[in-house]
């Protein structure tokens, strides 16, 4: 049989081991002195008492006692998504259920809404009233409550929890603190049992949220829509505001439900707008959730600088992009900004047909620069000089571009061997002028580069859209030929090849012609190619010789040829040799055209970069480009510049044939936009015709835009306790990132919030990770608040980056109409009466908590103070029984003087 005794500190236990020595000392002393044997035995007797009720008291030895009363702590939720009716409710049941208790049961009672209070402690009185001390009622904590009720509880006996509350939990983690306290209620724990109550009353409206978009253009009209819920039919009044400005009312019939009210708002003055709205209705229970919030940014009105080969390629955009209130300025190749902050007061740029060339080297660095770097927009258009006929086949701008320039597959292209055959001879280093009736060396003035030179450009421009897998030879001629580049793969030599072999070429001494091509075609009948073909450039004088042979020779080997006749002047001879050798004839009379001639000339040989026939667009998918346009209603196109998609771009329109039409990417901390038809009469006259084409060309330009803060920024903003009377407390994140994507570190970080009407606040905000900055802002009202983010350089103080956004803080959620909210709340008080080990009460039955089906806590009594008071009282007894001796004589004294 186990007897009802525990210790509470078993350890000093250890302490027994002292008793044995005392026993042994009085034994050996007893032995010694054999006339007080009797006496030193019972001191011995008495001291080991002593000491085993010392080391028994310091153990904590108690009593272990079973039963005791049932102890309940009803948890009262008196927070305002409770209704009155069912505070009311509660109040009454907690009120029966007290006057049922039996005489060893007692009662607590906690009222709970941002906080827990005490109300009642354990008491065995069988009334109860509340005292008229409530909680804040702007929030619901039921976690805090189960906390406060637990501690209310002695230990022994019963003990179980009541919650009556509605389960709409807005701070803390009830689940959490449940299976903490709930744990083995069978054995004696806590258990959770549960009471649902009504939530708000049933005629209610409220403004769930205000919607409108972070930030417009100036000038443009926008829709700001109002999100109300109502649990009844009703008539009601929406009312907007911007800041303190009404800015429409409309008179709604309100549907129980969802409801959206829109107004369309059109601010004349730029920067942050707050709007609120207000919902006013008779018979409207609660008031706190009648108004929400929402911010704009209203920014400058957009630019555009459109960079046309000629003015015709960019009148019909600029003149769309207006009707959408964009500014756009037209410029010709050459007037590209040299200066970046030049170029940056743009929002993008958009090449509209104007070639590689033209643009430069330096200018198509800054344009990748601009987007990559500074976070603005690039689009190309389509057009005789843009993409890959306009050379930008493996240029800097095809980098930036969500399409590449090579359109060949190699299951679609033909291998392909050619040789450029170039007069290096001494009339190539000057100019013809006049005709060939009027030619005389004696004429000849200098102007700019040489024929040879440009000849030269023109090779290495043509080579440039050729595969590393087509054949390449290069053959200068004078009084003979001189293989500049024996026939290869590009491969094999690369383009950095190409450009060291004709570096050395100078213009000097007579003209063979014949030779120079008999040379080629020698090369070429060789070669393992499906296309073979010939490209002569040159003034045309020679020596006469007879080219029929050649002719011959080309034709049988299937070799084509056609010719650039440089400078006016230029021998009849070249036409007639390209029309007889299956080529085209081009005639530059200004020399400075000969390597777009060479290009065109490679382009229409090597692949189809252009692609003229009549066709509907198909969507390939959905894009912001294409909002409130119908994909299945797109207008004709009649041609494109054929390109490839990038593998992580995305295809928002292509052709029957699945080429790019419409393609769009992010690219660095910029997007781009490629646009593969034109925009005028060649290919796209319907689409300028289109009365959606304005729409369609501002969100195809606009996609492209900057975001309104400084590229590679971005805030957050993260709630961290519930409204409450003392406001909210948000944190702010700052993630901030250079265009490279690595982390910006150790910068000096400030945040501004401010309100209409009031002082900004700063937070002090600290880097917590790498890139990563963040602060809490404290005790924030309902409302919007304006946020500033600067980031400097600590060192010089230097602006790095900056943000302007705005912070919603919505009407506490004790107030919301959400049905998600209503099914959480049933499931919490599901969940913590299954934690808790409890069950759902029935609110007609209060006595049901007194039921005394779970276990009784074991209330040990501690025993220490009546062992260590035996201890004291044995003490002197023992120092008697050592000290004094008594005799019989002594005794019969006493006896005497007690008479």
């Amino acid at each position: 049989m186990d007897l009802p005794l525990s210790l509470s500190e078993p350890k000093w236990l250890l302490l027994l081991f002292s008793i044995p020595p005392v026993v042994a000392l009085g034994i050996l002393s007893a032995r010694a002195r054999p006339r007080d044997r009797a006496r030193i035995n019972a001191s011995t007797v008495l001291r080991a008492t002593i000491l085993l009720l010392i080391v028994l008291s310091l153990a904590g030895l108690q009593w272990v006692s079973s039963g005791g009363p049932l102890n309940v702590v009803f948890l009262v939720d008196e927070s305002d998504s409770v209704s009155q009716q069912s505070r009311d409710a509660a109040t009454n049941y907690v009120q029966k259920a007290i006057a049922r208790m039996g005489p060893e049961d007692r009662a607590g009672v906690v009222l709970f809404g941002e906080r827990a209070i005490i109300d009642r402690a354990l008491s065995s009185d069988t009334t109860w009233k509340p005292a008229g001390k409530q909680p804040a009622k702007l929030a619901t904590n039921i976690a805090d409550a189960i906390q406060v009720g637990t501690a209310l509880f002695p230990q022994g006996g019963s003990r179980r929890l009541v919650l009556l509350s509605d389960g709409v939990e807005t701070i803390g983690k009830a689940r959490d603190m449940a299976r903490l306290v709930g744990h083995e209620p069978s054995e004696g724990g806590v258990q959770l049992s549960v009471v649902p109550m009504g939530a708000q009353s049933r005629n209610e409206v409220a403004i769930d949220r205000v919607a409108s978009p972070n930030s417009v253009p100036g000038g443009q009209q926008f829709d700001v829509r109002v999100l109300l819920k109502s649990t009844s039919e009703r008539a009601a009044t929406i009312s907007l505001f911007d800041g303190d400005q009404p800015a429409g009312s409309q008179q709604v019939q309100l549907h129980p439900g969802n409801n959206v009210v829109t107004f369309s708002v059109k601010p004349s003055d730029l920067g942050f707008h707050a709007f609120k709205a207000r919902v006013e209705s008779v018979d409207d229970y609660y008031a706190q959730n009648n108004e929400a919030s929402a911010f704009t940014i209203v920014q400058k009105p957009p630019s555009v600088l459109i960079v046309a080969g000629s003015p015709a390629d960019g009148a019909p955009l600029k003149a769309a992009l207006a009707a959408s209130n964009i500014t756009a300025d037209i410029i010709a190749p050459s007037a590209l900004p040299e200066d970046p902050d030049a170029l940056a007061k743009y929002d993008a740029v958009v090449l509209a047909n104007a070639s590689a060339q033209a643009i430069g080297q330096s200018g198509q660095e800054r344009l990748q620069s601009y987007v990559r770097d500074l976070g603005h927009g690039l689009v190309m258009l389509g057009g005789d000089s843009s993409y890959g006929a306009g050379g930008y086949l493996r240029s800097p701008i095809e980098e930036v571009l969500p399409v590449s320039m090579d359109v060949r597959s190699s299951e679609q292209r033909a291998s392909l061997a050619m040789t450029f055959v170039m007069d290096k001879s001494g009339s190539m280093g000057r100019c013809h002028c006049g005709g060939a009736q009027q030619f005389n060396p004696s004429m000849r003035t200098e102007f700019g580069p040489s024929k040879v030179e440009i000849a030269k450009q023109a090779i290495e421009k043509a080579t440039a859209i050729l595969n590393s897998s087509d054949q390449v030879g290069i053959v200068g001629f004078d009084q003979a030929p001189h293989w500049l580049l024996n026939l290869q793969t590009l491969g094999g030599v690369g383009q950095q090849g190409v450009v060291q072999a004709l570096q050395p070429v100078e213009a000097q001494g007579d003209t063979n012609l014949a030779a120079g091509l008999q040379s080629a075609v020698d090369e070429l009948q060789l070669a393992d190619a499906k296309l073979k073909h010939v490209i002569l450039v040159s003034d045309g004088w020679t020596q006469q010789g007879d080219f029929s042979a050649i002719l011959n020779q080309m034709d049988q080997h299937r070799i084509t040829l056609s010719t650039v006749g440089a400078g006016q002047g230029a021998d009849p001879l070249l036409k007639k040799l390209a029309e007889q050798g299956g080529g085209r004839y081009y005639e530059a009379a200004d020399v400075t055209s000969v390597p777009d001639i060479f290009l065109k000339e490679t382009v229409r040989l090597v692949g189809s970069y252009y692609v003229e026939r009549p066709f509907i667009p198909v969507a390939a998918r959905a894009s912001p480009i294409l909002k409130g346009l119908n994909p299945n209603s797109l207008p004709q196109l009649l041609g494109y510049n054929g390109t490839t998609i990038k593998p992580t771009a995305d295809l928002v329109l292509k052709s029957p044939a699945g080429d790019p039409v419409l393609a769009q990417w992010q690219y660095g901390l910029g997007r781009s936009a490629a646009w593969t038809p034109d925009v005028k009469g060649q290919w796209a006259s319907d689409w300028v015709k289109w009365p959606q084409f304005a729409q369609f060309a501002g969100q195809m330009v606009g996609w492209t835009f900057p975001k309104e803060s400084s590229p590679g920024l971005e805030t957050g903003f993260t709630q961290v306790s519930g409204t409450s009377a003392t406001g909210q407390d948000v944190a702010v994140q700052v993630h901030s990132v250079d265009s490279a994507g690595s982390p910006r570190n150790l910068l000096q970080t400030s945040v501004e919030i401010s309100a209409t009407g009031q002082l900004s606040k700063e937070l002090a905000i600290t880097q917590q990770s790498p890139g990563e900055y963040g602060g809490v802002a404290k005790g924030l009202q309902q409302g919007v608040y304006a946020v500033q983010v600067s980031q400097r350089d600590p060192t010089t103080g230097k602006l790095v980056a900056s943000q302007t956004t705005g912070l919603v803080v919505p009407y506490p959620s004790e107030y919301s109409l959400s049905d998600d909210q209503a099914l959480n709340a049933r499931t919490l008080m599901s969940d913590l009466a299954q934690l808790g080990g409890g069950k759902e009460l029935d609110i007609a039955q209060p006595a049901a908590v007194w039921s005394r089906d779970i276990a009784s806590q074991p209330r040990p009594v501690p025993l220490w103070p009546w062992l260590l008071a035996f201890a004291i009282f044995l003490f002197p007894i023992d120092v008697a029984v050592r000290r004094l001796t008594v005799t019989r004589a002594d005794l019969r004294r006493m006896l005497r003087l007690g008479h």
